[in-house]
């Protein structure tokens, strides 16, 4: 069957009572609770839709949850400063990407279902001039009306991961229209632009390769070291002892690696941060490390008695401040697969950066950081300890490692400029 045809069988099943069942079906599954019922309502356009000030074009970008947001930001406040007049409206998938869209200073709401009667109220009520969508989102339907209401989409730092490939092929027929419809698919790195061309890219519409989330990331300033070393005797740790971050572990990750690591290195001569992915994870996770017989300390009982050789870092939002005090860090899930999270913000810091095997999600950024040698891949929990044990006890060795961090990060920003020139010229 020609993609064509394919194409409108898919649409035709989508406007139809098959394709509003599903739709329906998985909307309303998640969303038992009020809230949850009133995030429905938002999905389906069931009332009025607000806007931001102003009298200037609107552009609506779309992430599919926090990190796709946070992508986003950069390339926001570029265009806003090519076009002061911008009205900017931002769509995710989830309420927390719903929340760190509220950042942006525009009107932050969940996406619209990918169906015909709520997409046509949300472009009537929105009418956008710019449609712009990070890393994976696809939606054919969207991509359908926007470009029967002449509005040009953008797909940025568009990701196609390995994994995913297949199954992707598999539905080519769907997808290599919907793609053919963006007017610009900038790839976030060189393997993605081959597997999109490959899934059917048309090359006339691919731009410029780049990760906007080497923009994405703060870098810090002159002070982060001073609040690093601050944060360090908040949690009871000397300053002068190096100190291991495992950052964003999930449980099975932080054991095994502490465990080597006390049999690599003289005990007291080094101290540990454990910071768990989510606050749900804290007791499990300084259960996990207590059964196995190592004392840890929750940061949130106050400072840790001295010597201490584990603290769980039972706080949030304060991981970032602590990587310019670190001798090393080990990235969490990806020593199970879960596959990754970003090192980004580790190696803006100048932190040294271990992984282990597991890091699809984030594979374009662990590469670079790791031919640059800021990063570590690791095979084992073994491994990754022998890492961080000689970052620990090499000052010569940690130092190079984190210089080639901090110059990698600062070599590879800029996607966002370049992308906003392209954008500008789309605005009326």
């Amino acid at each position: 069957m020609s993609g064509r045809l394919v194409e409108g069988a898919w649409s035709a099943a989508w406007r139809g009572i098959g394709g509003s069942a599903v739709l329906f079906a998985r909307a309303v599954l998640p969303f038992r609770d009020p809230a949850g019922r009133e995030d429905l309502r938002e999905r389906l356009v069931l009332g009025t839709v607000p806007l931001p000030p102003g009298e200037g074009p609107l552009a609506w970008f779309h992430g599919a949850s926090v990190g796709e947001v946070a992508a986003l930001e950069p390339l926001v406040r570029e265009l806003r400063a090519r076009r002061r007049d911008l009205r900017v409206l931002v769509t995710s998938q989830t309420r927390t990407g719903r929340d760190r869209a509220r950042r942006l200073g525009g009107i932050a709401r969940l996406a619209p279902l990918d169906a015909t009667g709520p997409l046509r109220r949300f472009l009537a009520a929105t009418r956008p001039v710019l449609h712009v969508v990070v890393e994976t989102e696809i939606w054919p339907r969207r991509l359908a009306l926007l470009e029967a209401a002449g509005v040009p989409a953008a797909l940025v730092s568009a990701r196609l991961a390995p994994e995913k490939e297949a199954r992707y092929r598999q539905l080519r027929g769907i997808y290599r229209p919907a793609l053919a419809r963006f007017r610009l698919v900038a790839p976030a790195s060189d393997a993605d632009r081959e597997r999109l061309l490959g899934l059917g890219l048309p090359a006339g519409r691919l731009g410029p390769t780049g990760n906007l989330k080497w923009d994405a990331v703060p870098l810090p300033g002159p002070e982060a070291a001073a609040r690093a070393g601050r944060l360090l005797v908040d949690l009871g740790l000397d300053p002068g002892r190096p100190v291991a971050v495992l950052a964003s572990v999930h449980p099975g990750e932080s054991l095994p690696v502490l465990t080597a690591l006390a049999d690599a290195c003289p005990a007291r001569s080094w101290a540990a941060v454990v910071a768990p992915r989510h606050p749900e994870r804290f007791d499990r996770v300084a259960g996990e490390i207590a059964a196995g017989g190592i004392t840890v300390h929750r940061a949130s009982a106050g400072p840790a008695p001295p010597g201490a050789p584990v603290v769980l870092l039972d706080r949030m939002g304060v991981l970032r401040d602590l990587f310019p005090a670190a001798a090393g860090t080990l990235l969490g899930g990806t020593l199970v697969p879960v596959g990754g999270h970003s090192p980004l913000e580790a190696a803006a810091a100048g932190c040294p950066v271990v992984t282990g095997p597991h890091v699809h999600h984030q594979e374009d950024l662990v590469a670079t950081l790791e031919t640059a040698g800021a990063l570590v891949r690791a095979s084992s929990p073994n491994a990754a300890a022998r890492a961080l044990a000689r970052w620990i006890a090499d000052r010569e060795a940690r130092e190079t490692a984190a210089r080639a961090a901090r110059e990698t990060v600062a070599r590879h920003r800029g996607v966002a400029s370049g992308l906003a020139d392209l954008l500008a010229e789309w605005l009326p």
